[in-house]
Parts: structure tokens; C-alpha cells; sequence
């Protein structure tokens, strides 16, 4: 006798596909809350520099990915793969807590930046609180660190309160426009 099974048709990921894209609209551009209902942020809110928070920047090539929802999946795929295996690495294969989003802007399409190669590519940055870290003898440093050495080379992860990002298990020093040493 012939049977589907429902999982075996790929139907569950274009559902959860499908709830990306009506849903991903409701964080975007989320400033970080002032404590005061109604008024965004006292001083302009530029990710870049926002050091108290984990970020995450990626470069979604678009010949990867052809519209954002799939740029966003692709990123979250990678991204989960990457922290499974930092915590199967550094911490027994227990599971690691994230943080909650802060700041979410993207992916809109960047046509040509140095960051790309000039490759036109889908730019996304988030902002998360950093978590309670419970991984053994590990350092939240050393865990971005190993989660970078499994993530493609249009990502780049920073740790809070780091004035370094990783890429692909190296690491990047933030941009020197960045910062004011007084």
C-alpha cells in the first residue's frame, strides 16, 4: 500500500517557513526599551556600538537566498547548527540558553559594500540580551568562538562587552570609527 508521511513532504518547513514571513515584521527595528511608554531611545540606538549586547551581523549572499524570508531561515539554520555544536564542544551537549532579542533590523538587500566583496547580498543585524551563561569552565567568549568556527563566512557573532566579533574561528576587530577613547 502507498502512504505520505506528513514529514517526509517537506510541508512542515514551508509552514514554518510561511510563519516566518508573516511574523518577522513584528521585531523589526525594535529599539531597545527606555523604561518610558511611548519614547524611543534617549541618544540615537546604532547597533554597532551597542557593546552590552550579543550581536549578530550576517551577509546572506542573494544568489543564496532570493527573498528575505529565506535569507532569515538560512541565517536561523545556521545559527542553530553553530550553537548545537559549540555546546556539544564546550558544554557535554547541554543546552545553552539565548538571550532575548533586543534589535532586529533586516534583511534588506546591501547591492555593494566592502563587507561583501561587492557582492550584492541581504544585511542583517540583531541584538540580543546576553544570557546567564551555565556551560562548565567555559567563557561566553570562548563559546562565540567555537559557535563562529561553524558558521559560513557571511556571519560574524560578538559576545557583550567585547570590542572583538568572530568570523569562521577568527577574530575581527570592530572597526576603529567605532569607538572614542577620550
Amino acid at each position: 500500500m502507498f502512504s505520505i508521511s506528513f514529514h517526509k513532504t517537506g510541508l512542515p518547513l514551508i509552514l514554518f517557513l510561511a510563519a516566518q514571513s508573516l511574523y518577522s515584521g513584528a521585531y523589526a527595528s525594535t529599539p531597545v526599551d527606555t523604561g518610558q511608554p511611548g519614547k524611543g531611545p534617549h541618544t540615537p540606538y546604532n547597533p554597532r556600538t551597542s557593546l552590552a549586547y550579543d550581536q549578530i551581523v550576517a551577509w546572506i549572499p542573494l544568489r543564496q537566498a532570493s527573498t528575505a524570508s529565506v535569507a532569515l531561515a538560512n541565517l536561523n539554520i545556521a545559527l542553530h547548527y553553530a550553537k548545537q555544536q559549540a555546546e556539544i564542544k564546550l558544554c557535554d551537549g547541554q543546552w545553552s540558553p539565548t538571550g532575548s532579542l533586543a534589535f532586529q533590523q533586516g534583511p534588506v538587500v546591501e547591492r555593494s559594500s566592502a563587507h561583501t566583496n561587492e557582492i550584492p547580498s541581504w544585511h542583517y543585524v540583531a541584538l540580543r540580551h546576553p544570557w546567564e551563561f551555565a556551560c562548565g569552565t567555559s567563557s561566553r567568549v570562548a563559546f562565540f568562538l567555537e559557535m563562529s568556527r561553524h558558521l559560513p563566512a557571511w556571519v560574524q557573532i560578538r559576545p557583550a562587552g567585547q570590542f572583538t566579533a568572530f568570523r569562521q574561528g577568527e577574530t575581527v576587530l570592530l572597526e576603529q570609527e567605532f569607538f572614542a577613547i577620550k
